[in-house]
């Protein structure tokens, strides 16, 4: 092929991927026993942008990274009936600001899928939450996965690598999608179980009594999965049960008359979408593995650099979901910008926009912005997150 028409290929491509961005797929699996039962233990638990008239709660303030999301309720004068499991928050973050949900139970019975709160951000048959950290580069912050309640270790898996399922393949975690986990038991038929640990974190054996809040293992990427996350799944006499539903029902679209969840976690744990959760700059046409792996933020760029490019990722968008991605130079000038409306129900995709220099770039900070408005029943709502890079 003539050098012109293979350059022009490649520039075709180029511009192809930073419009058009990308999305990716979601896999989990479902509950699986990992150990033998054993008897009950007693249960106990210790303490152009269109006007927008309202603005989401916001999650996390910051002069260089602001992030905003959507919630899909307010508990704020609601009362709940007491939990007939109370548990504690399952992993050592800071829900909305550093580890988010980004799939419920599936409560759609047929093979559609429904989250409690009458969104999508589930797939079918899945039957646990997930509670998941931005990308890859953080296994080696070594997240705490915590027991939920107290209960007994009837089950423990530990040794099975860390592995993107999409580079791995299905075949490599046959009948063990659960990965390295944890199952206990509280007894009264309730158990939870723990899924996708770290390599070597777990630290906990069978036979072990572990109180709410005790260190079991480290957020992984082991068994089917391609995202580091912990899979909790709670079951009552072997049935699943949603903690944000309990086994007393409620309203349809509402978290339940009672919730599992401790009333301070609950708080914590509120239904977010439209969650720009991962965010960053670099000097060329991302790499979506690299994006996942935590490689492709720059935190500074050269002034020599041949391209500008600002990235991000977001969770939980909806159909007819206005979704405006801007990059803007030291002197407040937009230097690119993306803006499209949602088709379809998506757990999570990424966008890019970028510009090329033959010259260089003048230093100082620039600046990336991405906002999703949503119209709903009470007014459209924004979810906003900026964040800055040096360039020298």
């Amino acid at each position: 092929m003539p050098l012109l028409l293979r350059m022009l290929a490649v520039y075709v491509i180029a511009v192809f991927l930073v419009v058009a961005g990308g999305g990716w797929l979601v896999f989990d699996l479902d509950l699986l026993p990992i150990g033998v039962h054993a008897p009950n233990p007693v249960v106990g638990a210790r303490a152009t942008r269109r006007p927008v008239t309202r603005v989401a709660q916001s999650v996390a303030k910051g002069p260089e990274d602001n992030l905003i999301a959507i919630p899909a309720y307010d508990i704020g004068e609601r009362t709940f009936q007491p939990s007939p499991l109370p548990l504690s928050l399952p992993v050592a973050c800071d829900p909305g600001v550093d580890c988010w949900i980004f799939n419920y139970v599936d409560v759609d019975p047929g093979t559609a899928r429904a989250d409690f709160a009458c969104g999508q951000m589930s797939y079918d048959t899945h039957k646990g939450t997930d509670i998941a950290l931005a990308h890859e580069g953080r296994l080696a912050d070594e997240v705490a996965v915590l027991a939920a309640a107290t209960g007994l270790v009837i089950g423990v898996r530990d040794g099975m690598v860390d592995a993107n399922i999409r580079l791995a393949g299905r075949a490599s975690v046959k009948d063990r999608e659960c990965g390295n986990g944890v199952r206990l038991d509280h007894g009264g038929g309730w158990y939870t179980q723990y899924c996708h640990l770290k390599h070597n974190s777990v630290n906990v054996k069978t036979g072990d009594r572990v109180r709410n809040g005790d260190r079991i293992g480290s957020v992984g990427l082991s068994g089917l999965t391609e995202f580091p996350h912990l899979h909790l799944g709670v079951e009552k006499d072997g049935k699943v049960v949603d903690p944000f539903v309990g086994i007393s029902g409620g309203e349809r679209c509402q978290i339940g008359k009672a919730p599992l969840w401790r009333p301070e976690v609950l708080e914590r744990l509120r239904y977010l979408s439209a969650v720009p959760y991962n965010i960053g700059f670099t000097d060329r046409i991302p790499d979506i593995m690299d994006i996942r792996s935590g490689k492709a933020d720059n935190t500074v760029l050269s002034s020599k650099s041949s391209a500008l490019v600002f990235w991000v990722e977001v969770a939980g968008l909806r159909p007819k979901d206005y979704l405006s991605v801007r990059l803007f130079g030291p002197d407040g000038v937009l230097l690119a910008r993306k803006e499209e409306t949602i088709e379809r129900y998506q757990i999570r995709v990424w966008r890019a926009i970028g510009k090329k220099s033959k010259t260089g770039w003048p230093p100082g900070t620039y600046r990336g912005e991405v906002a999703i408005i949503r119209e709903t029943a009470t007014g459209p709502m924004e979810a906003r997150r900026s964040a800055r890079v040096d360039v020298f």
